[in-house]
């Protein structure tokens, strides 16, 4: 295992400037070594170990991974066991870590997330604190010589919770650097199987500032249709980009805070127009277990029920939006269409505004893949079966 740490140090210039190298190779070395020490750990029937050269682009500095795949499967969406070069290629760190990805999304600019990202490690660290027997465990972020430009590494360097370090150029004998590896990889499967170890999305909600009392003062407006999206440039994976947007905006702390921002808008315009017994009958169906189709039955002026369905965002508009079966059913069925709103809710975690939409399922009609809405509406009503259906609300006929 040292020998290859330090050949990975070496060949990875020439993978970074595109010429021959050995990168493969080493990193299937390292993989079946590590893989070994999960074997012998009793782990091995839901660790995955995975050694990156990058999809799109080639990274800074090697990432061999070991990750617990019972819950989430996306490495930007829960915790890692991973050695992580510096880019200068003179240390690398084993860390228990979590995943940048939603904090970047959430939280702008990324000075901000860098913040949450330590202030997120010290509320795991306080978990644990006495469980901490592995020797020169490091609990400040470490040191990757990244610069902003090696904005993963930056990351990396605020999502590190416990480390210890390496000196490629003194790095310890085979015997201790698997010693090592089993303490870190038990210590990560404890915190992974523990009760008190908080989701991804929990700890962004948990370092989330609560809203100031002048951000409160929610903005609504009338839907309004979006024209197509003009790219500049080289193309880009918009497939991969879209489901990525998505992923975020469902997450479960987004979803909830935008519900609950309507919750609140939607009693509090009740009491404004003296329907204060209307008021307090607003239900907020996840909240009480209940799943109509909606997320949220509140009252018009005239005092009949309304059915809202919220879509939320931490970003600044929402070009999409998914629907599952019982949504579509709920804004086709004859009872409800005509009382069923999709409220967008946009900068859910700083100032929000929200986007009404009003019987989608006639005011969407000019939308371009709406039929595709329709026609999968008879099949629903059968024994079809369907988890999300996306629909695009940038594009017009």
């Amino acid at each position: 295992m040292r020998q290859e740490l330090i050949d990975l140090s070496k060949e990875w210039p020439a993978l970074f400037n595109n010429q021959p190298n050995k990168v493969d190779e080493i990193y299937k070395d390292i993989k079946n070594i590590l893989g070994t020490i999960t074997k012998n750990s009793n782990h091995q029937d839901y660790i995955k170990i995975k050694a990156t050269k990058g999809l799109a682009n080639i990274p800074y500095a090697p990432w061999i991974g070991a990750r617990d795949v019972r819950l989430a499967d996306k490495q930007s969406e829960g915790y890692s066991l991973v050695y992580l070069y510096s880019v200068d290629l003179k240390r690398v760190y084993l860390s228990i870590a979590f995943g940048t990805g939603q904090f970047i999304e959430v939280f702008k600019p990324k000075k901000e997330a860098y913040q949450k990202m330590r202030k997120a490690a010290s509320r795991i660290q306080k978990v644990f604190e006495n469980d901490l027997n592995i020797q020169n465990l490091i609990l400040d972020p470490i040191d990757l010589a990244a610069s902003p430009k090696e904005f993963r590494q930056e990351g990396y360097e605020q999502s590190a919770i416990f480390s210890l370090s390496y000196e490629i150029n003194n790095l310890p004998d085979d015997t201790k650097l698997f010693e090592d590896y089993k303490k870190m990889l038990d210590f990560y499967v404890d915190i992974f199987e523990s009760p008190l170890t908080p989701s991804i999305d929990s700890l962004v909600n948990a370092v989330a500032d609560p809203l100031r009392l002048e951000d409160t003062k929610v903005k609504i407006k009338d839907f309004e249709y979006r024209s197509p999206k003009k790219t500049k440039g080289k193309k880009t994976n918009n497939k991969k980009i879209k489901a990525k947007k998505r992923r975020s905006d469902r997450s479960a702390f987004i979803g909830r805070k935008g519900e609950k921002i309507v919750f609140d808008f939607e009693k509090e315009k009740l009491k404004k127009i003296n329907l204060n017994n209307l008021s307090e009958k607003v239900r907020w169906h996840a909240e009480l277990n209940e799943k109509p189709g909606y997320d949220i039955t509140s009252f018009d002026d005239k005092g009949d029920e309304i059915f809202i369905e919220v879509k939320s965002s931490s970003g600044k508009t929402i070009n999409d939006v998914d629907l599952t079966k019982n949504e579509i059913m709920s804004m086709f069925n004859k009872k409800t269409k005509e009382k069923f709103y999709i409220y967008l809710v946009t900068n859910a975690l700083t100032k929000p505004e929200i986007e009404v939409i009003k019987n989608p399922s006639e005011r969407l009609k000019d939308i371009a893949n709406f039929n595709k809405i329709l026609n999968l509406f008879e099949k629903m009503q059968g024994d079809f079966n369907l988890d999300l259906v996306t629909l695009n609300l940038d594009f017009r006929k």
